[in-house]
C-alpha cells in the first residue's frame, strides 16, 4: 500500500469497473467537496491533498498494449475508488479541453496521457455507461440521451463541473488560463491516493466491505454482492465452479442494477422484497445486510443449520431470483405499455402508483406478476388482485388516513404465501379486501359519504378521486379519450371551487346560499371540480363561470369532462350541489366498496401489530 498521484496511477494501469459494482453514484454534495479541494490546491501553495483510497484487483495475466506504444498497461478491476476516479477523469477532460480552447495547444498531448489508451479510455465503466462516458471525455457531450440513473448522473456531473470552471475562468478574466493550468497541476500532481493492489481474488469481498471512503455510503445491495463473492472464494474449492458462480453473481447483479436504473429504483427496497419472498415475510426479521449472514441463510463458516452445498444452492437461487424480482419491480415502479403484459395491467399499475403507499404491496404484486409471466396465473385474476390493492390503498391510506405501514405484516405474509404457492390469487384477492376492512370499516365509509364534509384538506384523496372520476367519464362518455390533465399536472391550482370560498358582497352567490350552507358545503367534493382555469374563474358568479355570456374560458367550453358537465345546470344553488354530490358519492361508494363485507369474521390476520411495526 502506497500513496500515488493521479499521474502515477494513470501511467501504469488501465482501470476497469467490474459488473458487480454499482454505477456512478456521486451527486452535488460529493461534486462540491471535490471542487473545493481542487480549488484550494490550485489557489494555494499546498504540496498535496489526500483524497482517498483506490483498491484494485490486479490479475497478473491481464495486460493491455495500446496501439503504437511499447509499454504495456496492467488491466485492473477497481474494488474501491471508482467514484473518485470517474469524477477525476471527467474533470480532467473538461480542464484539458478548456486549455486547448484557450490556445494552449501543447495540452493536446495530455489527452492520450491521461484519458485514452489507444482507442479506449483509461477508465472503463460498467452498467452500460462506457459509451456515454467516453463521449463526454472526448467530445464534452453525451453521444445518446441518458437513460439510466447512472448515465444521467455522469451527464449531470460533467455539466456541473464544466459550469464551475467556466464561471471561475470568466471571473478571473486575464488569469483564467493560469487558473486552468493550476487546476490541471492540482488534479494530476497534488491529489494523493492511497493505492492498494489485491493479488488474491478471495480478498475482494471483505476488502470492499471494510473500505470506508469519503464518498456515498455503500448500499446493502453492494455489501451483499461482495459478501457473496467472498463466500464463493472461501468455500468453493474447484476453480471452474468458483469461476462459474462468480460469473453468475456478476451477471445477476448487473441485470439488477440495469433494471433498477430504468425506474430510478430503490436498491434497498428491491432487496427487501427479495428477502421477504425468499427468506422471511416477517418485517421484524429484516436486519438488512446482516440478516443474510444468519445460519439459516448464507453463513460464512458455520454450516450446522444448512450444509455447505445447501447454502451454495440457496445463494445461487437468491441471486437469480433477485435479478428476476428487480425486473418485475422496475415494471411496477415505472409502468411501460411497451413491456407490460397487457394494457389493462399498465392502467392498474399506474393507478397504484398514483394512489401512493405502494411499498406494502410490492411482495404481493411481484409474486403475482412472476406467476403470470411463468404461466401459473391467468391475467384476469392478476388484474382483480391489482384492483383489490388499489381499493386498499384508497380506503386505508387516503380515506382513513392510516399510517403507511398499516397492514404490512399481513400483506407481507400474503405475498410470501402467494409466491410459495401456499395460496392462490383469488384467495389472496379476497384476503386483501378482508385485511382492508380491519383498517377501514365499511359502515363508517358509507356513513361518512352521506353528509357534506371537508374534502379540501385531504388534497391527495381529493385529487385522486376527481382524477379517477374524470377517467371514468372519459371511458363512458368520451370514447376512452386521454385526459387533458395528466396526474403529474395536478396541483392545488387544479381544484376549482364552484361556489367560491369567499363570495363577493352583493353577488348572486349570497342570494342563493345561506351562510350555514356555504360553511358546510364549500369544501365538499360536490362543490369541487378539476380545472385548468382556476385563476380565470376567481369568485365570479355562476353565469360567468358557466359561460352563458359567451366568455372564455368557461365550464361550457372546457376540455375537462367533469367541468363541462357542470354547465348543464341553470344555476348553482344548494339543490344543484346536492344533485351533483349524490351522483359523485354514488360513484365513489360503488368504485371503492369492499367486495367481501360479509366474510370479515372468517379472516385469520397476522398476529403482529402492523401499525406499531416500524421495521
Amino acid at each position: 500500500m502506497n500513496k500515488q498521484t493521479l499521474t502515477k496511477l494513470i501511467s501504469e494501469n488501465l482501470f476497469r469497473i467490474p459488473d458487480y459494482q454499482r454505477g456512478y453514484a456521486w451527486e452535488k454534495k460529493q461534486w462540491d467537496d471535490f471542487i473545493q479541494d481542487l480549488d484550494a490546491l490550485a489557489d494555494d501553495e499546498v504540496r498535496s491533498h489526500y483524497t482517498g483510497t483506490v483498491v484494485v484487483y490486479a490479475d497478473a495475466r491481464r495486460e493491455f498494449k495500446p496501439y503504437g506504444k511499447t509499454k504495456k498497461l496492467a488491466v485492473v478491476d477497481v474494488v474501491d475508488g471508482q467514484q473518485r476516479l470517474t469524477t477525476s477523469a471527467l474533470y480532467l477532460s473538461i480542464i484539458i479541453h478548456a486549455l486547448i480552447a484557450h490556445g494552449e495547444e501543447d495540452f493536446e498531448q495530455e489527452l492520450p496521457n491521461y484519458l485514452y489508451a489507444g482507442s479506449t479510455s483509461r477508465l472503463l465503466l460498467n452498467n452500460d455507461c462506457q459509451d456515454i462516458f467516453h463521449s463526454l471525455l472526448e467530445h464534452g457531450r453525451a453521444n445518446t440521451p441518458p437513460r439510466s440513473t447512472h448515465q444521467q448522473r455522469l451527464v449531470q456531473a460533467h455539466s456541473y463541473l464544466k459550469a464551475h470552471t467556466d464561471k471561475q475562468v470568466a471571473l478571473r478574466k486575464q488569469s483564467g488560463i493560469g487558473y486552468l493550468q493550476s487546476l490541471f497541476c492540482a488534479i494530476t500532481q497534488k491529489l494523493s491516493f492511497t493505492f492498494y493492489a489485491i493479488e488474491e481474488e478471495c480478498e475482494i469481498g471483505m476488502t470492499f466491505e471494510l473500505m470506508n471512503s469519503r464518498g456515498k455510503d455503500l448500499s446493502i445491495l453492494e455489501l451483499l454482492k461482495n459478501y457473496l463473492m467472498h463466500w464463493i472464494s472461501r468455500n468453493v474449492i474447484d476453480d471452474q465452479k468458483r469461476e462459474d458462480l462468480t460469473n453468475r453473481i456478476n451477471q445477476d447483479w448487473k441485470d439488477t442494477y440495469t433494471n433498477l436504473g430504468t425506474c430510478n429504483g430503490d436498491e434497498d427496497q428491491c432487496l427487501r422484497v427479495a428477502w421477504t419472498l425468499y427468506c422471511s415475510h416477517s418485517p421484524g426479521n429484516w436486519l438488512g445486510y446482516a440478516g443474510f449472514k444468519e445460519l439459516e441463510y448464507i453463513p460464512l463458516r458455520d454450516f450446522t443449520k444448512r450444509n455447505k452445498q445447501a447454502v451454495q444452492d440457496f445463494l445461487v437461487k437468491f441471486s437469480v431470483g433477485l435479478a428476476e424480482i428487480s425486473r418485475h419491480y422496475a415494471q411496477i415502479m415505472a409502468p411501460c405499455t411497451k413491456t407490460s403484459l397487457t394494457l389493462e395491467e399498465h392502467i392498474w399499475l399506474q393507478k397504484l402508483k398514483n394512489v401512493g403507499n405502494i411499498a406494502n404491496f410490492l411482495p404481493i404484486m411481484i409474486a403475482a406478476r412472476k406467476k403470470v409471466v411463468d404461466g401459473q396465473l391467468v391475467n384476469e385474476e392478476y388484474i382483480e388482485l391489482l384492483k383489490a390493492l388499489e381499493c386498499y390503498a384508497y380506503r386505508v391510506f387516503l380515506f382513513d388516513g392510516r399510517r403507511s405501514n398499516a397492514g404490512k405484516s399481513s400483506l407481507y405474509r400474503l405475498g410470501s404465501e402467494l409466491f410459495s404457492g401456499l395460496t392462490d390469487a383469488p384467495e389472496a384477492t379476497k384476503l386483501v379486501y378482508q385485511i382492508l376492512l380491519r383498517y377501514s370499516d365499511e359502515e363508517v365509509f358509507l356513513a361518512w359519504m352521506e353528509e357534506p364534509d371537508d374534502w379540501y384538506t385531504a388534497r391527495r384523496l381529493l385529487r385522486y378521486t376527481l382524477f379517477e372520476y374524470e377517467l371514468h367519464l372519459l371511458q363512458n362518455e368520451g370514447k376512452g379519450k386521454r385526459p387533458v390533465l395528466n396526474w403529474d399536472d395536478l396541483s392545488d391550482s387544479s381544484i376549482e371551487h364552484i361556489l367560491p370560498q369567499t363570495p363577493a358582497k352583493g353577488s348572486h352567490w349570497r342570494k342563493v346560499w345561506k351562510p350555514s350552507q356555504h360553511k358546510t358545503c364549500v369544501h365538499d367534493i360536490g362543490n369541487l371540480v378539476l380545472t385548468q382555469n382556476n385563476s380565470n374563474y376567481l369568485n365570479f358568479d355562476f353565469d360567468r363561470k358557466k359561460g352563458r355570456s359567451g366568455v372564455s374560458p368557461s365550464y361550457a367550453n372546457s376540455d375537462i369532462r367533469q367541468e363541462r358537465r357542470i354547465s348543464i345546470y341553470d344555476d348553482w344553488a344548494y339543490d344543484e350541489f346536492i344533485a351533483r354530490r349524490e351522483e359523485l358519492v354514488g360513484w365513489v361508494t360503488e368504485r371503492w366498496k369492499s367486495q367481501y363485507v360479509s366474510e370479515t369474521d372468517n379472516i385469520e390476520l397476522n398476529d403482529e401489530v402492523d401499525e406499531d411495526d416500524t421495521a
